[in-house]
């Protein structure tokens, strides 16, 4: 279960984002999450040896660079987005009922969703960034008009990746149970719940 609270994003603890697959100490990654109405707000902090921001628009190839992604999806449903976010500020948005069944969202949507990232320190050694992003979840076709996330039972998984750098690395909230990296995989999502 992940609870997410009615405050603000500085006021939020952390939800930790654990190795799934291979070895990379060297990287650190949590996401701290807060809500307002139909709005789910998103704080990623990573820590990694090397920054990668190649992607240079919506609904590219984000996945390949230092990224963070949430997957969300009603708790009733077999449909869920997920939303990538690469360290270069582009985003990538699809839904679906799983991985080969993507329909990408119109990149002019893509284009009016909050998002901010901040590089804190890049250099030999190591890179730490950070992104802050707002889902509008009926914008995005989870809730329904008029609906919001505290009314609406959520599951969804969070991430961190980077399949091109020197050394791939992907990070999770939830566990995920499958020998290859693979992050559609909503029989481990996670029940979410928002609270006052």
């Amino acid at each position: 279960m992940i609870t997410v609270h009615k405050v603000p994003l500085d006021n939020s603890l952390p939800v930790v984002l654990h190795q799934c697959w291979g070895d990379s100490d060297d990287v650190e990654a949590n996401v701290h999450l807060s809500w307002e109405g139909s709005t789910l707000h998103l704080r990623f902090l990573v820590r990694e040896p090397q920054l990668r921001r190649m992607v240079r628009e919506h609904n590219g190839k984000v996945w390949e660079d230092s990224c963070v992604e949430a997957f969300l999806a009603r708790q009733d449903s077999d449909e869920y987005i997920n939303v990538e976010c690469s360290a270069s500020t582009r985003i990538l948005v699809g839904r679906g009922t799983s991985r080969h069944d993507r329909q990408l969202l119109p990149v002019p949507l893509i284009a009016s969703i909050p998002c901010s990232v901040e590089i804190l320190e890049n250099n030999t050694k190591q890179s730490r960034w950070k992104a802050e992003l707002s889902l509008d979840l009926v914008q995005l076709g989870v809730l329904k008009e008029g609906e919001t996330l505290k009314e609406v039972p959520l599951k969804g998984n969070f991430y961190c990746c980077g399949d091109k750098l020197a050394q791939p690395h992907y990070l999770c909230a939830q566990e995920i149970g499958t020998l290859k990296p693979d992050f559609h995989t909503p029989a481990f999502f996670a029940p979410i719940r928002c609270i006052s």
